[in-house]
Order: structure tokens, then sequence, then C-alpha cells
């Protein structure tokens, strides 16, 4: 009986063995069809954080890196003389600290010295200053001058007295008209009187002020100016060199002669009339 029972189960046990692998690899072909499926099910369930924990993160601290230490040169007075640098016996050694120092150490670039203060140089020796260039001196610009024409008379051999134009030149400023009278008032010059001009606008005649409005120039001169010597002809004449001086210039088309800031009928009593702009064609 005993015999029986040992028998049948030694016939079960390749059965079951063959029945357990198929089952395995049912299970494996199983999981192999659906990898992606159960995969996306892991990370949506984070089941494999569970299983595999991250280490926690630690805040790590930077520390400022401060920069290397410059290395100061030792000062003139403090440098040893090349012969006792050769003497010493004990040679001294460059640690890699030290040279690594120097490596990262930056390079000073030298300063250009600035061109207004004097450059020295020195080289364990006497310092040479070296002047630096004086700015030239400017030249005065001479004041520009112009040239202007002013009338004065001549003497003809028949007595009268003829009109008689020249040219000077003269300095160029804010008041172009009071200087052309100023320079008429002063008479001919030694050239122009060898040439026989003469001006007939009485001695002691002075310009008190000029002004030009809406192409009338009036000028304004002190009592000497209205007393001439050469009578009616000598008026007219002197009037002539002031009317044909002024009229030069492109602004002015009449002359208002004033005595004193005052408008006068006649000029020197009863002669020429003078209280109305005159012009060349007044004459």
């Amino acid at each position: 009986m005993a015999t029986k029972r040992t028998t049948k189960k030694t016939n079960d046990a390749p059965i079951g063995c063959l029945l357990g692998l198929f089952i395995i690899i049912l299970l494996s072909g199983l999981i192999l069809f659906n990898k992606d499926r159960i995969e996306q099910t892991l990370k949506n369930t984070r089941v494999r954080d569970l299983f595999n924990p991250k280490p926690p993160v630690q805040d790590i601290k930077t520390e400022p890196v401060q920069p290397p230490a410059q290395i100061k040169e030792p000062s003139p007075e403090n440098q040893k003389p090349q012969s006792e640098i050769e003497n010493n016996s004990t040679p001294t050694k460059i640690t890699q600290d030290t040279q690594k120092t120097q490596d990262t150490q930056p390079v000073q670039k030298p300063s250009t010295p600035s061109s207004s203060q004097p450059q020295s140089t020195s080289q364990n020796g006497p310092k040479t200053i070296v002047p630096t260039a004086t700015k030239p001196e400017k030249v005065p610009q001479q004041p520009q001058t112009v040239e202007r024409s002013l009338y004065f008379m001549k003497l003809a051999e028949d007595g009268s007295l003829v009109r008689t134009k020249v040219t000077r030149t003269i300095k160029v400023s804010e008041s172009p008209l009071l200087d052309v009278i100023q320079n008429l008032l002063s008479g001919p010059t030694d050239l122009e009187k060898k040439r026989g001009l003469i001006s007939v606008i009485p001695p002691g005649s002075k310009i008190l002020s000029a002004t030009v409005k809406d192409g009338v120039a009036y000028l304004n001169f002190n009592d000497a100016f209205q007393f001439n010597s050469y009578g009616m002809e000598g008026y007219t004449a002197q009037l002539k060199q002031l009317v044909w001086t002024a009229t030069e210039f492109s602004t002015v088309q009449a002359v208002q002669i004033l005595i004193e800031n005052k408008n006068s009928v006649y000029l020197g009593g009863e002669g020429v009339r003078i209280d109305k702009p005159l012009t060349r064609e007044s004459f």
C-alpha cells in the first residue's frame, strides 16, 4: 500500500513543474505585452517613488571667493644689493601657493601721465623733470578796415568850389556813419591838401550824434556848424560835403541837419533852408 502512494507522487511532479513553467511564461508574456501600460500606471500612481526614495537636497552655501593677496614689491630701501643675495647660502624656495598667487594676480597697466603735468622718471637715481610743451600765444588780430568815400571841395580857376571825391581807409565799428562824418570834419590829409583839396565846413564843428531811420540820416551838430565865413556859397558847399558823403551808404537817401538837437529853418541866419531832409537833387 505504501508503494502505490510513492509512485503516484513521483508521476505528479513533472506535470506540476510544467504547469508552473507555463504559468510563468504566460505571466511574462502578459507583462511584456502590457509593459507601456504598466509603466504609465506606475508613474501616475507614484508607486515607484515608494521603492526608490530621492535623497534630500542639501542647501549648499557658496562662500565669496576672496581675491588673492597682492604681493607688495619691496621698496628700494629694503632691497638688498645683488652681492648679498649671491653670498646668501640658503636659497629661497617658492611654494606652490605663492606661485599660484603670482599667476592669478592681475597685471596692472602703467598709468600714462597726463599732458598737463610734467613727467618724472626715476631709476635709483636723481629725478629728471621733463617740462610740458607750452601753448603758443595767440596773435592779436588786426582790426578790420573798410574803404569809405568822402567829399571835399577844390577851388577852381574861376573861383568856384568843385566837389571832389576821395577814399579813406576807416576801421570797422558799430557806428560807421558817425566814423565817416568825424573823418570828414577832420579835414583833408597832407597828401590831399597837395592836390588842392579843402573843407568849407566851419572850424570847431563837431558831430554830436548820427542815426538813420527810414532812409533818413539825422546828423546832429554843435552850434559852431552854422557859422561859415565863405557866405552863401560856403553854406551850400558844406551841406554838399555832408549830403554826398552820407548818401554813399546804401541805407541813406536823405540827410536831416540838426543844430544842438533842434531843427532849424535856415543855416546861418537867412542862408540855405535845412528844415527838411536834403538829397543830392536839392542842390
